[in-house]
């Protein structure tokens, strides 16, 4: 075998390895700025400032852009958050984001004073929660780009310090960006205007884990305890699972139904099974009980769950029947019940025979 296809080989599995984890980028991204996708949410007011906004369509980077001009009496200042109402993203339905990327274009149109400047930052909410990102101020008179790559969810803090969540086990995250303005002036008021253009985040996404369930011993009995297993995959093609270190394991839920009963044909199961970090499949043993019961073969039906960080596949249901051992035959014989007549005429033939025992001794 020729080294170069060895190599070959060895690089195509790694490249399917990754893509078994890495997603396709999700890109959430503006650059019309129609009113209707935005909404500017004041966060902070002091003084008397205020705000407004508008969609110019031309005089962008180029074309339409989002205007947005703060009113600053002396000694005022203000924070509005703009929220896209386009779209969010779910790390639950989607996959946990790795990282992300923020792009913008930005301007200053007609400063108050030479130096002025203009507070921006990228912005996301989750949970009900602003979480802000590094600082983008600027003062420039034309337009200009700026990216932040690489971004976690460190870079953004909220109340308290706190962080947005990745994870597949945060919410539905939205997403923005920050304008804010200070107006130190004792006396003098002023106006600030600003556009922003080309407005994008980049998501770095992993996919999330699909799991199939199938019962790869669907027999059990209750003679010599013979056990039935299902076994819970990961994928079609059972990709490895990586965890990246964050969670011991791939935690799958499921729900169990049939006609045996838990605790009394076989015994009781949890509702979940983990799938090992690194590992490509779990099983879940079923211990049937062996009972002195003549029962008909009872059935366990094992169905998937959705959940957190796993995705359902096709295959969602199984089932494994347990066969019984206690024959009829073998059963103690009840004695029949006599009926009343039956009684009656049973104490008239004693009787009978009394008197005649009584007769023949008086004989004798």
């Amino acid at each position: 075998m020729q080294p170069s296809f060895v190599r070959s080989v060895f690089f195509m599995t790694l490249l399917w390895l990754s893509s078994a984890v890495i997603a396709q980028p999700v890109i959430i991204a503006d650059s019309e700025f129609a009113s209707a996708d935005w909404t500017p949410i004041v966060t902070k007011t002091t003084g008397g400032a205020s705000q407004s906004v508008s969609q110019s369509g031309s005089g962008g980077n180029p074309g339409a852009y989002r205007a947005m001009i703060h009113s600053l009496p002396p000694n005022s200042n203000i924070v509005v958050v703009h929220e896209f109402l386009g779209t969010s993203y779910d790390p639950l339905a989607q996959g946990a984001i790795a990282t992300l990327d923020y792009t913008e274009d930005h301007k200053e149109f007609n400063p108050p004073f030479t130096g002025a400047a203009i507070g921006a930052k990228p912005a996301l909410r989750q949970g009900g929660v602003w979480y802000i990102g590094p600082d983008l101020t600027f003062n420039g008179l034309s337009w200009q780009s700026v990216n932040l790559t690489g971004l976690t969810q460190m870079d953004f803090s909220g109340a308290g310090g706190s962080h947005p969540d990745f994870s597949v086990s945060g919410g539905a995250i939205s997403f923005g960006f920050v304008r804010s303005n200070t107006n130190s002036s004792n006396t003098t008021s002023f106006n600030t205007t600003s556009g922003i253009d080309n407005w994008s985040y980049t998501l770095q996404t992993q996919t999330l884990p699909v799991v199939n369930l199938v019962a790869i011993d669907a027999s059990a009995a209750e003679a010599g305890a013979d056990v039935g297993v299902f076994r819970v995959s990961l994928g079609s093609g059972g990709e490895a699972h990586t965890t990246g270190g964050e969670v011991p394991g791939l935690v799958v839920s499921y729900t169990v139904s049939g006609s045996a009963t838990p605790g009394s044909d076989y015994a009781a199961l949890s509702g979940t099974v983990t799938i090992p970090t690194g590992a490509t499949s779990a099983d879940i043993t079923i211990i049937p009980i062996d009972d002195a019961l003549v029962e008909l073969d009872e059935s366990i039906i094992l169905t998937l769950s959705a959940g957190s960080g796993y995705q359902l596949g096709t295959s969602t249901t199984a089932t494994i029947v347990i066969a019984d051992n206690d024959v009829a035959g073998n059963a103690a014989k009840p004695i029949p019940a006599l009926s009343f007549w039956g009684l009656v005429f049973l104490a008239i033939v004693i009787a009978l025979l009394g008197v005649a025992w009584v007769r023949s001794r008086r004989r004798d």
